[in-house]
């Protein structure tokens, strides 16, 4: 309300530079065929689910939680620790994270575009896309609780932050079907990125190969909110520090 061609620009630019990420997957696509049996709409949705459960997260914590190291030595966390109030609830409104909302909007258009010609209607797949985003959700904000808390204990996390939250999340904007066997089994047991997306879109796209995939697809949103509420454990400990 106070800069708003600032606000209308900031909009843009975060739409104009995941819309060519997207485009990118295109023109990947396009020249080269289907990346193991995945074609654009499926990866629409596979980067789709990874991007907007993060722009979610992003909208309410990323701004705080993932700055908290900033807080903690320059001491205005302990101003948050004199108020009534807890310190997640105030780290949460400290500040609306609108510079996501461009993320946001890219990505509702490309899955919605990938739903449109698969011809997915109202039923299993859209009900199921939704509980796999509010799992996301929960993931991402779980994870960046997890990451942002660590500054409690080495108090510039940023680096080991970039390599967990971003470097490694990275890896699963194409299907973990194409990596090595232990690289699988570090996306899905070690740091489980897999189930904010790979998990979801199998089930969406009809790729489930084995038993096991069927399980860990469907149990991908209850993953979200038993990693949300570790997160909040491990938070207060690290606060007590």
């Amino acid at each position: 309300m106070e800069y708003k061609i600032s606000f209308i620009l900031s909009l843009f630019s975060n739409f104009y530079c995941y819309f060519i990420t997207y485009i990118s997957y295109w023109v990947l696509v396009s020249g080269i065929g289907d990346i193991d049996g995945w074609n654009f709409s499926d990866l629409s949705i596979l980067y789709g689910l990874s991007l907007l459960t993060y722009a979610i997260s992003g909208t309410l914590i990323w701004y705080s939680i993932y700055h908290i190291e900033d807080l903690i030595i320059t001491g205005q966390l302990d101003i948050m620790m004199l108020r009534p109030q807890g310190i997640l609830k105030q780290l949460i409104f400290q500040r609306f994270g609108d510079t996501f909302l461009g993320q946001i909007v890219v990505t509702v258009i490309f899955i919605v575009r990938a739903f449109i010609e698969r011809n997915d209607g109202i039923g299993g797949g859209v009900i199921y896309l939704i509980l796999a985003v509010i799992g996301g959700t929960f993931f991402q904000i779980g994870f960046l609780i997890f990451v942002g808390s660590l500054s409690f204990w080495t108090m510039r996390s940023h680096a080991l932050v970039d390599i967990i939250y971003y470097d490694i999340r990275n890896m699963t904007q194409y299907p973990i079907s194409i990596y090595p066997d232990f690289i699988k089994v570090i996306l899905t047991f070690v740091v489980p990125w897999a189930f904010v997306n790979y998990y979801p879109t199998i089930i969406i796209t009809d790729k489930v190969h084995t038993y096991w995939e069927g399980i860990l697809g469907y149990c991908a949103p209850l993953i979200g909110i038993f990693v949300f509420i570790i997160s909040i454990f491990f938070f207060k400990i690290s606060l007590r520090r």
